[in-house]
């Protein structure tokens, strides 16, 4: 009797197990299915804002896509016209801007230029986009940032792919793994807080295309430049504070001349300047650096899509700046993406955060080469950061470096969670430092100022990950035994699924003569 009862007992669990794993499954079921329900209602009940493009803007022609110098053809913003997007069953207006394929520095300033279709809106909830490409055969797509999975639906026959987003960000989109035509999309939140066009302290620039030349900022302005606007020119302040600069709209810079090694019209310069704040702008086609800052104290750079294509055309550059916070930015650049540098006085907290960069020519992030330009006692670069930073394409010199080219203290600087989707450095000249981690104290016949040479000293890497492209050897030296690297730290370094736990495995060029108290794990 006891040995039925045992067996009872046994069969009674068992049938208990399966009751439990059949309720899971239906449970499971249950919480799909109306994952799938709030999808729907979400797609149902979204906003949205659409922004016309100004009519005055040309249609660009196959003319206006040859891969050539400026001087060749017209290279203006224009209409595009040979990609179509809908967003919610709806008409999105598409640019057509100037990009740069060449990986290599062009003597006579005047490389090659492509072009690349470029789109915006706001939204909230969720989107539904569909992009028509009928001049391309789709195989391949990839949509990034890669870790969101979006795995879009194509349509071969139409040309066409379907996806969905529900968080505001940058998608781009590449076909058949070519960064030819790679289509940027920004899709921002909904606006608010939109500045009063009748205050008094508010530039306010409505929908159009304007040709501005320049706008001098002054103390406590805004400078709102509203979604559908284009405008011709820059934006600039100096011995100023209190200043915003906002808005949806796109800041050109087409009609001004390349700056050839002479002239930079920097669409975005605030020197000598605090509490400086610039949400949200597009910029596009300038004519050197992009958004920089010389001397200046307690910015903000929140949500700015930068798009470069001409020489010396650095994307984020800070020089001697103390207090910035920069966040939620694009940048595809044709030379350094993000640096810091130093001019005249030091640079110290600055933080690069949640950032997507496409570096087709010089480096991802870059702390130098100028690091005493002002030739200054006690020059230092302290307590900069590097953090959440997608990298979606890094074509030419390293993702990471350190390049101090003058006699500066470069301390305490940290790369914390970096993703490389894809590692081509090397390529073109780029094969001079053809690096994913460049740490280097140098003497540069191009940038060194002084004499002596510097220090690096607790730089921190923490978290970088290549998905694909090439395994690249890193880089650390000093100058000489005085000069020297001086602790670094590298920590969960994985590279084309290798999980890297030394020197050797990671092929690091390592000068143990300059380099001293190296550690990776």
């Amino acid at each position: 009797m006891e040995g039925k009862k045992t067996r009872s007992g046994v069969s009674e669990w068992i049938f208990a197990l399966v009751l439990l794993i059949l309720c899971g499954g239906i449970f499971t079921y249950i919480h799909l299915k109306a994952a799938e329900v709030k999808q729907v209602i979400s797609l149902k009940d979204a906003k949205l804002v659409l922004y016309e493009g100004p009519k005055s803007l040309k249609d660009a022609t196959a003319a206006d896509l040859i891969n050539t110098s400026e001087k060749l053809r017209d290279f203006s913003l224009m209409h595009c016209t040979d990609t179509k997007i809908s967003v919610n069953g709806y008409d999105c207006y598409v640019y057509d801007t100037n990009v740069n394929h060449t990986r290599s520095w062009v003597p006579d300033y005047m490389p090659p230029q492509s072009r690349t279709p470029v789109a915006y809106f706001d939204f909230a909830r969720a989107a539904k986009v569909e992009v028509k490409v009928p001049s391309i055969d789709i195989d391949t797509v990839k949509i990034s940032p890669v870790s969101y999975g979006i795995k879009p639906e194509i349509d071969k026959e139409n040309h066409q792919i379907t996806f969905m987003i529900t968080k505001p960000d940058t998608y781009t989109i590449t076909f058949n793994d070519s960064a030819s035509r790679a289509v940027h999309i920004f899709a921002n939140p909904i606006e608010t807080d939109v500045p009063l066009q009748d205050d008094g302290n508010v530039v306010y620039i409505g929908p159009g295309e304007w040709n501005i030349g320049s706008i001098m900022l002054e103390d406590n302005q805004t400078l709102y430049i509203s979604g559908g606007a284009v405008i011709h020119g820059i934006v600039n302040a100096n011995y100023a504070k209190n200043i915003t600069v906002c808005g949806r709209g796109i800041i050109d810079g087409s009609k001004l001349e390349g700056w050839l090694g002479k002239n930079a019209y920097i669409p975005l310069k605030f020197d000598n300047c605090d509490n400086i704040t610039i949400k949200d702008v597009i910029v596009l086609n300038p004519n050197a650096w992009v958004c920089a800052a010389k001397s200046s104290t307690n910015g903000v750079i929140n949500g700015v899509k930068i798009i470069s294509s001409r020489p010396n055309g650095d994307g984020i550059s800070l020089s001697s700046c103390k207090n910035y916070q920069i966040s939620n930015c694009f940048v595809r650049s044709w030379d350094d993406s993000l640096v810091v540098k130093n001019y005249e006085g030091n640079s110290e907290n600055i933080t690069f955060k949640n950032m997507q960069l496409w570096t087709d020519l010089a480096q991802s992030m870059e702390v130098g080469y100028e690091t005493n330009k002002g030739n200054r006692a006690e020059a230092a670069i302290s307590k900069v950061n590097f953090e959440d930073i997608t990298v979606l394409n890094n074509f030419h010199k390293p993702v990471i470096s350190i390049h101090n080219a003058d006699d500066a203290l470069v301390s305490n600087i940290s790369f914390k969670n970096i993703t490389v989707e894809n590692a081509q450095m090397g390529s073109g000249d780029g094969e001079e430092a053809p690096y994913l981690i460049d740490l280097n104290i140098v003497q540069n016949s191009n940038w060194s100022t002084t004499k002596e040479r510097g220090q690096v000293r607790n730089i921190s890497i923490d978290g970088v990950k290549v998905l694909s492209g090439k395994f690249n050897a890193s880089h650390i030296g000093g100058f000489d035994e005085s000069h020297t690297v001086d602790g670094v730290s590298i920590k969960n370094l994985e590279i084309l699924g290798e999980r890297i736990t030394s020197f050797e495995q990671g092929k690091f060029e390592i000068d143990a003569a300059t380099a001293k108290n190296l550690t990776l794990e």
